[in-house]
């Protein structure tokens, strides 16, 4: 019976990984972003993002040449991000649009105002 259960589990994990990594395929790229701060304000400028894939089948998030890292999970149509940003811990919940672009709030520990947004277009 424990025999069962374990090969049960392994057959289980391994179906699993391999659906991780097919939805974090959808979202891999280099995308151009702009948004808002916590505050309400606009970026002044737009920057770059990349999202690669690794082996857990998370993704990995680099904003602007490697200042910013993340780590992300696609569920459904949601990229979930986590990342540090000016020291704080912050997260990102950007929705998988039809065009392949990517948009959602995301907030900052401690940061006073309600939540920032971003908005991700695939180059």
């Amino acid at each position: 019976m424990l025999r069962t259960l374990a090969l049960g589990a392994v057959l289980a994990a391994g179906l699993v990984v391999p659906a991780f990594a097919q939805d974090a395929a959808k979202v891999v790229g280099t995308y151009t972003y702009k948004g808002t701060d916590t505050d309400g304000s606009a970026y002044s400028e737009s920057g770059k993002v990349v999202v690669k894939s690794v082996p857990s089948g998370a993704v990995e998030i680099t904003w602007d040449d490697g200042a910013y890292l993340g780590v992300g999970q696609v569920t459904g149509n949601v990229l979930a991000i986590a990342s540090v940003a000016d020291g704080k811990n912050s997260i990102m919940l950007l929705t998988i649009n039809p065009d392949g672009s990517l948009s959602g709030p995301w907030w900052r520990r401690a940061d006073k105002g309600g939540k920032g947004t971003e908005v991700w277009t695939k180059k």
